[in-house]
């Protein structure tokens, strides 16, 4: 059950930054204010300049501000799954009240003792999350609290990550003026907002398509069983129609929304659209199945290197099949192209929550949610990990008390612009670019608009 009250979240792309401002009333989340920013400093997900992404983060941060009339102060953070590790975790400890009935200490006490596994200097702790306490041999129990007992024990699974990325981060944040709240596991959270229940029970597999990365988290038996990063993402399918057409990355954007599709067999092979070209007077005139072509060999590319680390886990045998997110899954034919790779059941995620109705916010949301259903004992737990008081607060604090909306609630904008990659990780077998015909078009008389459909 989602606790009351305002909540933040800050996903930090390669791309794109994108804040939101959700409120929880009685269970249910509403938006009311979200921003994207075209990122900088961010590279394969990771932060490299701190001062370039504390500028667009503070940006991002005022227009999310701006549009739900709040003053945000403290903001929940997304953390990528580079280098995650995943190890399962156990504690003990003797209930030595006088009345030996279970208390708020004893449950942080129990995580504690579960934080003593050795830890390299080059590793930190990021959370800890409680699977299940046993209360003198009786287990199963998620909340001990209140139970009579001699020992309490506890199982769950710990989370680390590089120091380094960790440390940048937060620095980047707290450039920007704003205090970290919470730092959120990003495929954690994503996994657990896009599967539902019988998904996360059986097992099922996310795939976030972004700019600059794909990352994969599969879920089973409510927890997360694997993570993953591919350093290839949408950018990385711009820069091969830049490349093989060898026209701008903005004109190369503008074919891939507006005229691309992932599927070969989809693409008309008479539609064509013409393209100027570095070197040439007269542009080249491209079919869209051309374009598909180049598209799809990027993106069966990356699904093919997926496929065989999830063969290798057996996890392609989870019931629950492949769920795709991500700004990257909404070109069309991504789907098909999936399912073809993968030979299961392949659906794209879309968000229910109204004016962000795209895949691309999947990420920022799962945030927003995980931090807005968390339980005392998690809270307990991310506390004794953090040592933080202000965790125990409920609900998260945004502001001056006067936290009601200062304004009427905005339309909310569509900002979103993408940040061209640095090179080419690998190339793909693609035929050269055609030669050029005849002008028929130019493709400022057929843009239908790249950013039209990204809001409802």
């Amino acid at each position: 059950m989602a606790r009351n009250g305002f909540f933040t979240g800050l996903d930090i792309g390669t791309s794109s930054i994108k804040v939101l401002v959700a409120e929880y009333i009685d269970g249910e989340m509403n938006v009311i204010g979200v921003s994207n920013v075209k990122s900088s400093g961010v590279k394969d997900g990771i932060i490299v300049d701190i001062d370039a992404a504390a500028k667009e983060i503070k940006l991002a941060i005022e227009q999310a501000e701006e549009k739900s009339g709040i003053s945000i102060e403290k903001i929940n953070v997304g953390l990528p799954a580079n280098l995650l590790q995943i190890e399962p975790t156990q504690g003990m400890i003797p209930v030595t009240s006088e009345s030996k009935e279970i208390k708020d200490e004893d449950v942080e006490s129990v995580v504690k003792s579960a934080l003593t596994k050795s830890i390299t200097p080059e590793r930190e702790v990021i959370s800890l999350v409680p699977e299940e306490f046993i209360v003198d041999s009786f287990q199963g129990i998620r909340d001990p609290r209140g139970m009579m007992g001699i020992r309490l024990e506890m199982r769950g699974l710990l989370y680390t990550g590089p120091t380094t990325i960790l440390h940048n981060l937060r620095k980047t944040v707290e450039r920007a003026g704003i205090l970290v709240e919470n730092i959120i596991i990003s495929p954690l959270a994503m996994a657990k907002s896009v599967l539902n229940e019988g998904e996360r029970e059986f097992g099922a597999t996310v795939i976030d398509m972004g700019g600059g990365q794909t990352t994969v988290a599969s879920m089973r038996a409510q927890e997360l069983q694997y993570t993953n990063i591919y350093p290839e993402g949408g950018e990385y399918v711009t820069k091969d129609i830049s490349k093989v057409l060898k026209t701008s990355v903005q004109i190369a954007e503008a074919l891939k929304f507006n005229f691309g599709n992932a599927n070969v067999r989809e693409a008309s092979a008479t539609d064509s659209v013409q393209v100027e070209v570095v070197g040439s007077d007269t542009p080249v005139d491209v079919t869209e199945k051309y374009l598909a072509e180049i598209i799809s060999a990027r993106i069966k590319h990356v699904l093919e290197r997926v496929k065989q680390d999830l063969e290798r886990g057996r996890l392609l045998e989870l019931p629950g099949g492949i769920v795709i997110v991500g700004g990257g899954a909404i070109l069309p034919g991504v789907v098909e192209i999936a399912q073809e790779v993968f030979g299961t059941k392949v659906k794209l995620f879309v968000p229910h929550q109204v004016g962000i109705r795209n895949p691309m916010f999947a990420n920022v949301i799962g945030l927003v949610e995980y931090v807005g259903t968390l339980t005392d004992v998690d809270i307990i737990a991310q506390l004794a990990v953090t040592g933080e008081e202000i965790l125990r607060r409920k609900p998260i604090d945004l502001g001056p008390s006067d936290t009601m909306l200062k304004q009427p609630q905005q339309p909310i904008q569509n900002d979103f612009t993408f940040n061209e990659a640095d090179h080419f990780d690998q190339d793909v077998n693609i035929q050269e670019a055609p030669k050029p015909r005849e002008p028929k078009q130019n493709i400022g008389d057929r843009v239908r608009g790249i950013f039209g459909s990204m809001f409802d």
